[in-house]
C-alpha cells in the first residue's frame, strides 16, 4: 500500500513538473531542464524545473505564467513565492516541485544544476518530436539496390557470354568458308579437265574431216581420168 502511494505521488510530481516546463515554455522560456532529485538523500524535494530569460521583465512573466497555467490545470498554488521584489531568480515552491526562474547571469553565476549534478536530467522543448521510419521503410532501398545490383550482374553475364561465343562464332565462319574454297577447289579441276575433253574431241574431229577430204577428192579425179 505504502509502495502504491509512492507510485502515485511520483507520478503527480511528473505531471507537475511537465506543467511547470510547458507554462515556462509558453513564454519563451530558454534552457528548461527538469532534475529528477528523487534518489538523492537530503534532498529538499523530489524535483527541480530549471529556466532562464534575458529581462527580468520576462522572468516575472514566466513566474506568473507557471503559477496562472498550474492553478488551471492542476488546482495547485505554490507554498510560497520569493524572489519576486528584483525578478533575478524566482522560486515557486509546489513543495514536491521547485521551480526556478533565472535571469540569464543570474543562472550562469549560481549554476544550480552543477550542485546537484547526481541528479537525472531531461530537457524540455516546445519543437514537435521528430518521427522516426519504420524498419521496413529502411529496408527498401537496400533491397531496391540489391534489384540493381542482380540486374547490373546478370547484363555483365550476358556480355560475357556473347565475348566468349564471338572466337566460336568466327571460327564456324571461318571453317564454312573453307568448306566452300574446297567444294569450289574440286569442282573447277573437273569442270576444266570436261572442257579439255570436248574440245579435244572436236579438234580431233575436225583433223580427221580434213584428212578424209583430200583422199575423197584424189579419188573423184581418177575415176573421171577413166
Amino acid at each position: 500500500m505504502a509502495k502504491k502511494k509512492q507510485t502515485l505521488a511520483e507520478e503527480a510530481a511528473k505531471e507537475l513538473c511537465n506543467e511547470v516546463a510547458k507554462a515556462m515554455l509558453d513564454k519563451k522560456a530558454q534552457n528548461v531542464v527538469s532534475l529528477d532529485l528523487s534518489a538523492i538523500d537530503g534532498a529538499i524535494c523530489s524535483h527541480f524545473v530549471v529556466c532562464n530569460a534575458e529581462s527580468t521583465t520576462q522572468v516575472d512573466a514566466i513566474a506568473r505564467n507557471i503559477e496562472d497555467h498550474v492553478r488551471k490545470t492542476l488546482g495547485q498554488k505554490p507554498r510560497r513565492v520569493e524572489g519576486a521584489d528584483n525578478s533575478l531568480w524566482i522560486l515557486l515552491d509546489y513543495v514536491d516541485v521547485m521551480a526556478h526562474v533565472f535571469q540569464t547571469e543570474t543562472r550562469d553565476f549560481y549554476r544550480i544544476e552543477q550542485l546537484w549534478a547526481d541528479a537525472l536530467r531531461e530537457e524540455h522543448t516546445d519543437e514537435p518530436p521528430v518521427k522516426v521510419k519504420k524498419a521496413a521503410a529502411v529496408k527498401k532501398p537496400a533491397a531496391k539496390a540489391t534489384a540493381v545490383k542482380k540486374t547490373a550482374a546478370a547484363k555483365t553475364a550476358t556480355a560475357t557470354k556473347k565475348v566468349a561465343a564471338a572466337p566460336a562464332k568466327k571460327a564456324a565462319s571461318t571453317v564454312k568458308k573453307a568448306a566452300t574454297t574446297k567444294k569450289v577447289a574440286e569442282k573447277t579441276p573437273v569442270k576444266k579437265a570436261a572442257t579439255a575433253k570436248k574440245v579435244a574431241e572436236k579438234v580431233t574431229e575436225k583433223v580427221a574431216v580434213k584428212k578424209a577430204s583430200p583422199a575423197k577428192k584424189t579419188t573423184v579425179k581418177k575415176a573421171t581420168a577413166k
